[in-house]
């Protein structure tokens, strides 16, 4: 049975992703198609490319990922860091095939990626609207009946790079980045459990918090009482703040005005 899995902004209250996924099923009816994340705040595509990138070890080998998140910003912006909206790739990734837009997902999904990569083709600009649509199934379909991607794109000489913030450490701190926050409001930092230990070993630490200062490392959410403010490590390995039964992200991170996708700096402070 063909997966095909759906990475987008598109939400669920509009009829686009069920037109995608009928799309889909009537061209191939034995397909299952799995949500990924379909609510990613819109344009957001590094959040989008978070979640891919956490699931992609829990699927099948030649499973397809359709990745529809597309970078928004200033022309000038997008000019500077070679993102071209218009331009659709296509790479097979740990076995698995990943169809997005040139917008840096794939290096910002592994900093080393370096797998070949193909530019899809497409035969008219009416097909540019609703890409997720008219394209990216049609080559979908493409794939699952063996058609080999040369028969359809040609190698990408070329490709947006992005990278996500990696987390560093002095000798006095460690500071990382909010790269996630999920529906409960849960904030995923860039802060893995390693870099922690390397940093902190036996040491005092202090995690300042508009709301907060966290001295311990909890285990699990149900560590605390609701209402309290919770740092632990989760199943990823990274750093996660959230606040048992209420949204961390109103008690926990001040929002910065030039921030646009609630991403802010964590800090945590290590003292001898």
């Amino acid at each position: 049975m063909p997966v095909i899995t759906i990475t987008t902004d598109l939400g669920y209250r509009d009829p686009y992703l069920a037109m995608v996924k009928g799309m889909i099923y009537s061209r191939q009816p034995d397909c299952k198609v799995v949500d990924v994340a379909c609510s990613v705040n819109r344009h957001a595509h590094s959040e989008g490319a978070f979640a891919l990138k956490s699931v992609l070890p829990y699927f099948p080998e030649n499973t397809i990922h359709l990745f529809a998140v597309k970078f928004l910003n200033s022309s000038e912006t997008i000019d500077n860091l070679a993102v071209d909206n218009t331009r659709y790739l296509l790479t097979k990734y740990k076995g698995q095939y990943i169809i997005c837009p040139d917008n840096g997902v794939l290096t910002l999904i592994d900093k080393g990626f370096h797998e070949p990569v193909y530019q899809l083709y497409y035969e008219n600009e009416q097909q540019h609207p609703f890409y997720l649509r008219d394209v990216f199934v049609d080559v979908a379909m493409k794939l699952i009946g063996g058609v080999p991607p040369e028969e359809f794109s040609s190698p990408a000489q070329d490709y947006c790079k992005l990278y996500a913030f990696e987390t560093f450490a002095t000798p006095g701190n460690i500071q990382g980045m909010v790269l996630y926050e999920d529906d409960f409001g849960n904030l995923i930092t860039s802060i893995t459990r390693e870099e922690f230990e390397k940093a902190v070993g036996n040491r005092r630490f202090s995690i300042s918090l508009p709301s907060s200062n966290i001295t311990k490392i909890y285990n699990t959410y149900d560590d605390v009482k609701i209402g309290d403010v919770v740092c632990f490590f989760n199943s990823m390995g990274l750093l996660e703040i959230a606040s048992l039964g209420q949204s961390a992200t109103r008690i926990v991170i001040r929002k910065h005005v030039l921030s646009k996708y609630k991403i802010d700096r964590i800090v945590i402070d290590i003292y001898d």
